[in-house]
């Protein structure tokens, strides 16, 4: 395909020049959409559950990880079923609510709430499975695993949609929901997936400047997993900061205003309910910064084990992650609101005390929310970032797929 010297392709129609996004053959432009990311992932989580589901024995209530003092092996719904043994796992609490989200008792279908308030304010992923249940709890383990899924697959077409407001390739849109961490959410019936996607969302509409959406999906995010409610915080200052500057306001408060405002309602409502307050039951403790991110990753160097192999693997994946932000800090076109809220959750992170230094559904899934912001700031750079994130990631999935799937 040659350039002609009145800016048209030889042979063809005249080029777009409103478009950013150079030329690109045939095939790639024809899979230009959201879509394309979205079928991509949706076939990769398919192919690891129904791997992982097969090695479960093709129990899918298995993904659930029920067991542990709060469960009640005789009352239990008949289609889930409880390991013996073991501790137990959140998707316990998420398969509860599922089955009724508006819950006032501490105990109810064989399981016992182990801290009410706290586990209610992550509402939006049982929420979505008791509507799709419609009331049938025998569906409820197979849908926990189909929202993350779909899920999934709806964080890749916000990532391609955000990639194309960009003027880049729809297909950037996989690195987002490639994130390791997202396999061990899928494995458990955990909630990272579906609040990661919202985020991914709230970021792409914020782009397009569509600030009710943005609003609703920053909202949804907020009442999957309170953290992600730190984007409405960097949304408030990134405003704040214009609005003092006396700069074109480009986010509306409706953005940040929203999302804030319920999430306070709503754990208001969930303090008078359980007479606790989710902030203050749910509160981590803290660490010095990095000190024992430190400790865990020198345990992890010798990779003698195959776990150590592993961890040591994905603890050089988050630093790379951190350090190819910081390289292309002045280079990347997100804008304000995004290093505000990659800075607050790298904040975070830095403080994460040694429980969550145990091992990688700990340390994997709080890192969730400060993966999507680096993938968006990432995807917003040079292709050589862009490249370098897919590969390594990637990467660092497959490995990670394998060994999920082997233990089962």
């Amino acid at each position: 395909m040659v350039l002609a010297p009145d800016d048209t392709v030889s042979g063809t129609l005249p080029v777009n020049l409103s478009d950013t996004r150079p030329p690109t053959p045939g095939t790639l432009r024809r899979i230009d959409t959201p879509l394309a990311p979205a079928v991509l992932i949706a076939i990769a989580y398919t192919v690891f559950a129904l791997l992982l589901l097969h090695a479960r024995h093709d129990d899918v209530s298995l993904f659930v990880v029920a067991g542990g003092p709060s469960v009640d092996a005789r009352k239990v719904p008949p289609n889930l079923t409880v390991i013996p043994n073991i501790g137990g796992y959140d998707g316990i609490t998420f398969y509860r609510l599922a089955l009724d989200p508006f819950t006032g008792s501490l105990t109810a279908f064989g399981i016992t709430l182990d801290n009410p308030s706290y586990r209610n304010q992550r509402i939006a992923y049982p929420f979505i499975v008791w509507l799709l249940s419609l009331g049938h709890a025998r569906w409820v383990p197979a849908l926990l695993v189909i929202a993350n899924i779909a899920a999934a697959a709806a964080m890749a077409a916000f990532g391609g949609a955000f990639s194309r407001r960009l003027g880049y390739h729809a297909l950037w849109g996989v690195v987002v929901p490639l994130y390791p961490g997202f396999l061990l959410t899928l494995s458990r019936d955990l909630a990272e997936i579906v609040a990661s996607m919202f985020a991914m969302g709230a970021i792409w509409a914020i782009s397009a400047r569509r600030n009710v959406t943005a609003a609703i999906l920053l909202t949804c995010a907020a009442l999957t997993r309170e953290p992600t409610l730190l984007l409405a915080f960097a949304l408030a200052g990134s405003w704040l900061i214009e609005r003092l500057l006396r700069r074109e306001r480009k986010i509306a408060p409706v953005v940040f205003v929203a999302p804030i405002v319920i999430d306070v309602l709503w754990q208001i409502f969930l303090t008078l309910r359980w007479g606790t307050s989710p902030l203050r039951s749910g509160a981590p403790a803290m660490a010095l910064p990095f000190v024992e991110f430190a400790r865990f990753f020198a345990a992890q160097v010798p990779r003698h084990l195959q776990q150590q192999r592993l961890y040591f693997l994905e603890c050089v994946l988050l630093i790379l992650t951190v350090l190819t932000v910081i390289l292309m800090w002045r280079r990347t076109r997100a804008p304000l609101e995004w290093r505000f809220a990659w800075l607050g959750y790298l904040a975070l992170a830095a403080i994460l005390p040694h429980t969550i230094w145990i091992e990688d559904y700990g340390f994997l899934r709080i890192f969730s929310d400060l993966f999507v912001v680096s993938a968006a700031i990432i995807i917003a750079s040079t292709s050589y970032a862009r490249w370098f994130a897919l590969i390594t990631t990637a990467s660092v999935w497959f490995y990670l797929a394998r060994i999920v799937i082997k233990v089962g």
